[in-house]
């Protein structure tokens, strides 16, 4: 493999340039590559999109950057040596990068952007009119539909998955659903009535099946519009419900048990699903400029968003923590889902002035077995549910969002 290659297109001019930069003295340690597999050697320079390594017997070898784990490549580029933690900053990634099996990205920081590169293939499987059953897949999913999907929408599709994939990756949240496995199950209907027969609710625009780990959602939510070839994108449609469904199928199981489900898991898919996305592209609102449309009004783009106002009533941080998920969901879930979405914004980049550490150390409890209130201990920070309800109030209150609690 040859050290002298153009820098590919996806490559900002800000790394491409620290590509440039060579190392002074060689570094030794063990690396991974983005399948797994260990090696020992030395870190000579990055030469262009290549790493310089010598095996311990001295003989040079190069490998391409994008073919190392995630995490040696964030080590290379940020110039620290092996086997030392790195938080990655801001990053693009290459498409079919992984954070390395059995490693969480707990408490890295915060991806500023995420960009797909390239094209992502999306074939038919089979096309069959009478069965009323169309199956197509991409890299990492496979979805059936009862009618058939033009090739523009199918196209669109195929990256809005990949990238929305690769954006649950790069939350330092511990998404240990998307990382590499079999294809994840799609159901596309072409009228509702489909679509409430095969399970979905009543009254609702999609929904993740947890007994099937299917993300079941009508065409008409995604603004597909029937006619002679299939149906076809309306370009003018937002696809925040298919972010937020696919979001779900993205999370970890432990994020739907009681105490986390509700507040956390649906907030967490309304963060993702209105992080602002552009063709293989999100781009982070850390300022929550966004989900401030988004919640008060009818969203950043006019269409949407939750409508509830500037004056939002919450229940009792404690109780809406603990509120049971069918009431959560119940009457009250636009109201529920809006104020869910401001707790995690909150939490992700307000608290603590933005380093998230509150919600890294819950998070860290969970997986450690922290269950019942003792597990929202980390959110407190040391105080109470009374100060943590005036710090939420106080930060938002900035953005022009009045947030009042009620009281228990």
């Amino acid at each position: 493999m040859s050290p002298h290659r153009s820098f590919p297109s996806w490559l900002p001019a800000a790394i491409a340039a620290l590509f440039l930069t060579s190392a002074a003295v060689s570094r030794a340690g063990t690396w991974s590559n983005s399948v797994g597999r260990t090696f020992e050697a030395n870190f000579v320079r990055l030469h262009g999109t290549d790493v310089i390594f010598t095996t311990p017997a001295g003989r040079k070898f190069s490998t391409p950057l994008t073919e190392m784990s995630v995490a040696d490549q964030n080590r290379l580029r940020n110039g620290t040596p092996a086997n030392r933690t790195r938080r990655p900053n801001a990053v693009s990634i290459k498409k079919g990068a992984a954070i390395p099996a059995g490693t969480s990205n707990l408490g890295w920081s915060w991806p500023r952007e995420v960009k797909l590169s390239g094209s992502t293939a999306c074939k038919t499987i089979s096309e069959d009119a009478k069965a009323r059953r169309f199956i197509y897949e991409c890299p990492g999913y496979r979805f059936t539909c009862d009618a058939r999907i033009t090739s523009d929408a199918l196209r669109n599709f195929s990256v809005l998955f990949e990238t929305t994939r690769e954006y649950a990756k790069m939350l330092p949240l511990s998404m240990k659903r998307s990382g590499p496995s079999d294809k994840r199950n799609i159901l596309l209907f072409g009228e509702t009535k489909d679509y409430t027969r095969a399970g979905g609710p009543l009254g609702s625009a999609g929904v993740f099946m947890p007994s099937t780990g299917a993300v079941m959602v009508p065409m008409s939510s995604l603004g597909l519009v029937k006619g002679n070839t299939g149906y076809s994108l309306n370009p003018k449609r937002q696809n925040n419900i298919l972010i937020h469904e696919l979001a779900h199928q993205l999370t970890p199981d432990l994020y739907f048990a009681p105490g986390v489900r509700g507040w956390f898991s649906e907030g967490l898919a309304e963060y993702m699903a209105v992080t602002p996305y552009n063709w293989g592209y999100f781009r982070s609102d850390p300022h929550g400029n966004v989900v401030m449309k988004y919640v008060s009004a009818r969203g950043n783009s006019g269409t949407g968003g939750r409508n509830l106002g500037t004056k939002i009533t919450v229940p009792p941080l404690k109780d809406f923590f603990r509120m049971d998920y069918r009431i959560f969901a119940g009457r009250n879930a636009n109201s529920n889902y809006g104020a869910g979405l401001l707790l995690v914004h909150y939490f992700f980049h307000m608290e603590g002035g933005g380093k998230a550490k509150r919600i890294t150390r819950y998070l860290k409890g969970l997986h450690a077995g922290a269950r019942g209130d003792t597990a929202f201990a980390p959110l407190l920070g040391g105080g109470s549910f009374k100060s943590l309800q005036s710090d939420i109030t106080a930060a938002w209150s900035k953005k022009g969002i009045q947030i009042q609690f009620k009281a228990r």
